[in-house]
């Protein structure tokens, strides 16, 4: 199913100053997106950034195309962008760079392999309906490929930002190779969107304090000759202050409430891959206009759909004992000013974010496009999975908030 606006199918590359066409029932997403001092990707938008290829109410068709001379390093070397020709819903862009995506995931080129793609790696300033990056997430671990969608539209509903989501038919030089889920990536254009600023240090995980400062990703250190000074004033707090010193400490390096929404979230969903209950898949940035870090969600992409999982305990070891939880959700935890502030908050998401009917009305409109048109090779193929993993989230969402209602007494 294509797109329902000609203007916008008849581009080929989207350059800096140029926004997306009226929108078409996709997650509410950010009206400009610049790099922080630099320039600006939609001065005057007509459309949020992105408002076509997260729309939610069809399914996208997605080709990337790749020169037989580049497939070996594509397939075998992860920290390379080989140019490629994008196209999204009839939009191409030629000289994007793609490279695969994943850890666990990851897979080859003959398989279902998921990518990031930069429209403006060979090009500069090049952009697909205002984006600079895309990432194409083969969810191979989401037989449903509904969990980061589920759970980002909690995080947005608890008032934090999220990526938004869509679904394609994604063709590989010439062969279907299935349903993937489209992921807003946490850019420098999606942070000035959300902060006004993107220019402050982005660190990743996998990483937790007691790892070091040093061991931390700090995106594009060597590049921009970032420092680590802010990492490491927020660790030494983490790492070293006595509980009844703690908040002091932290609250001018941190923004506590919306640390604690975000792990409120994490332990509402069940994201046993995210920071709370392993620090794994997360964000810190560091916000220009107040040197506060804020923690930011990605990579949910691999369910637990464990509906009678305690949010109140934080040691449930989903992993493994070797794999303990984030230090600075168990700091929370340990301050009784800040618990109880995680206790109020936990309640407040479980009862407001936690809404069955619009996450099951998200999963069934999911189901919908499936079913709008016949899906071609690997895609319809992996249907009658993809069924059977939406049922599979549907009961989930609706036994999770009976038990979050008598457990937190709602």
């Amino acid at each position: 199913m294509r797109l329902p606006h000609p203007a916008w199918l008849a581009l080929t590359i989207l350059l800096a100053g140029c926004g997306g066409e009226p929108g078409s029932g996709g997650d509410a997403g950010p009206s400009a997106g610049g790099d922080g001092g630099g320039t600006a990707v939609d001065a005057t938008p007509t459309a949020p950034v992105g408002d076509q290829v997260f729309a939610t109410s069809v399914l996208h068709q997605v080709t990337i195309e790749v020169a037989a001379a580049d497939l070996d390093t594509l397939d075998n070397d992860q920290t390379v962008r080989v140019p490629c020709t994008v196209t999204v819903d009839g939009a191409t862009v030629a000289g994007a760079g793609c490279r695969k995506k994943g850890t666990s995931s990851v897979r080859p080129l003959s398989d279902k392999a998921g990518f990031t793609v930069k429209f403006d790696e060979f090009v500069p300033g090049a952009r697909l309906d205002g984006l600079k990056k895309l990432a194409i997430d083969n969810a191979i671990q989401d037989p449903g490929l509904v969990s980061g969608h589920v759970a980002y539209e909690v995080f947005r509903r608890a008032g934090l930002p999220a990526p938004r989501t869509s679904h394609a038919v994604v063709t590989f030089n010439g062969t279907v190779k299935g349903v993937f889920v489209l992921e807003e990536a946490t850019t420098p254009q999606y942070l000035a969107a959300h902060f006004g600023d993107g220019s402050g240090n982005l660190y990743e995980g996998p990483w937790d304090f007691a790892q070091g400062v040093a061991a931390a990703d700090l995106k594009d250190e060597v590049e921009d000759l970032r420092s680590r000074a802010d990492l490491e004033a927020l660790s030494a707090v983490v790492l070293d202050s006595p509980d009844g010193e703690f908040e002091a400490a932290v609250r001018p390096l941190l923004d506590v409430d919306r640390f604690i929404t975000n792990i409120a979230v994490e332990l509402i969903a069940c994201l046993w891959d995210n920071y709370a209950y392993i620090a794994w898949n997360y964000y810190l940035y560091d916000v220009p206009a107040d040197h506060r870090f804020v923690m930011l969600p990605h990579g949910v992409n691999w369910p637990y759909y464990v509906a009678d999982l305690d949010p109140l305990d934080l040691y449930t070891y989903p992993w493994g004992s070797q794999f303990p939880p984030g230090r600075l959700a168990e700091r929370v935890r340990q301050v009784p000013a800040l618990d109880a502030a995680f206790r109020a908050e936990l309640a407040r998401v479980a009862r407001d974010a936690w809404d069955v009917g619009v996450l099951r009305a998200r999963i069934d409109a999911v189901d919908t496009i499936l079913h709008a048109a016949p899906l071609p090779g690997a895609a319809g193929a992996e249907l009658a999975g993809i069924e059977r993993g939406l049922d599979e989230a549907r009961d989930f969402v609706t036994a999770r908030k009976a038990y979050l209602t008598t457990r937190l007494g709602l």
